[in-house]
């Protein structure tokens, strides 16, 4: 496969997922919000901005922290390049590319899901009914997948789309998760049905374990081997399609993503909570997914540089995103 089509494919992917994710993100947000104060409403859609790694990007636009302006940001903002608006058409601008190489009920779907949210007024929907904005971009986004699982030769296209959406999966809810963990100190129990939700886990949740602690949402979220949305579980799948690719005996790429999956497999959640800032392990696996993102830049597409994985191109010399710790947050007012 000519390494344009393959990078096309794979963004695809990754758009997608995020655009899915980010309506995820923001329904349940939405939802938990309704009740509470309006500094806990700030601190809520500033950690909004750190799950999508756009908190530095908003904070450069000098608005304020509140539901609207960040959902405002995140949905129907297309100078912001991450998102949904944004990101659906970049994903239908990649597969038109090399439409002829895709099953033609895939595009369909795909070309139908994204011009009938063009057709949307996003700024109005949010004032009125953003809950019911979020359902239709979810649903889109499954559809498409759906579509793609159900008709798709597994051909070289399928594999990069689907690496990319897997890889794009990971990197989300580690992020996530890091994000949002320091919330769940506390016996509310609300936090800990925000968080499941926004993996769609929380009936895998209920079944699994008894009480809410920090140490059974690492081991739902990081460790499971079958939580579609958990860590291990895209980890996995990216580095089996990852392998069917590239030449698995010299890739780098395959080597960095059998080590990280590895580590995920062997290791035991009570083990990372007992050793120390659990926040600080989840940052490390966030940016081994990076790594392995920007070595498969390197190996099987046009540029060699690193991806910058907010504009969602490859820029030579780009820099992926910056370590929450050293982003400037959006200011909170008191």
């Amino acid at each position: 496969m000519l390494a344009r089509t393959a990078e096309q494919l794979f963004w695809a992917g990754r758009y997608l997922e995020r655009a899915e994710h980010t309506a995820r993100l923001l329904d349940v947000t939405y939802h938990r919000l309704l009740e509470v104060t309006p500094v806990e409403q700030a601190e809520a859609w500033t950690d909004v901005l750190r799950c999508v790694a756009q908190a530095r990007q908003y904070n450069k636009t000098g608005r304020a922290v509140t539901g609207w302006s960040v959902s405002a940001y995140l949905v129907a903002d297309t100078t912001n390049q991450g998102s949904i608006a944004s990101s659906v058409q970049q994903a239908r601008n990649n597969a038109r590319g090399v439409r002829e190489q895709l099953p033609a009920e895939w595009w369909e779907v795909l070309n139908s899901f994204c011009l009938e949210l063009a057709t949307h007024d996003l700024q109005r929907e949010l004032d009125t009914q953003p809950s019911d904005l979020y359902r239709f971009v979810r649903r889109g986004v499954l559809s498409v997948l759906g579509v793609a699982d159900g008709t798709w030769t597994r051909d070289e296209g399928w594999r990069f789309f689907m690496l990319g959406v897997h890889l794009e999966r990971a990197e989300m809810t580690v992020r996530t998760l890091r994000v949002r963990l320091p919330r769940h100190q506390t016996d509310e129990v609300h936090e800990w049905f925000a968080t499941l939700r926004v993996a769609s886990a929380l009936s895998s949740y209920r079944r699994r374990y008894r009480d809410y602690d920090q140490g059974s949402l690492v081991d739902l979220l990081l460790l499971s081997g079958d939580v579609p949305r958990s860590v291990l579980f895209s980890m996995r799948h990216a580095e089996t399609i990852l392998r069917s690719v590239v030449d698995p005996d010299s890739s780098l790429s395959v080597r960095l993503i059998g080590r990280s999956r590895a580590e995920l497999e062997f290791a035991e959640a009570g083990e990372l909570m007992a050793a120390g800032d659990i926040t600080q392990v989840l940052k490390l696996v966030e940016e081994q997914i990076r790594a392995i993102s920007n070595s498969v830049a390197a190996e099987c597409f046009l540029s060699h540089a690193e991806l910058d994985l907010q504009s969602m191109h490859v820029l030579p010399g780009a820099v992926p995103f910056a370590p929450e710790g050293s982003e400037e947050q959006p200011q909170v007012p008191t």
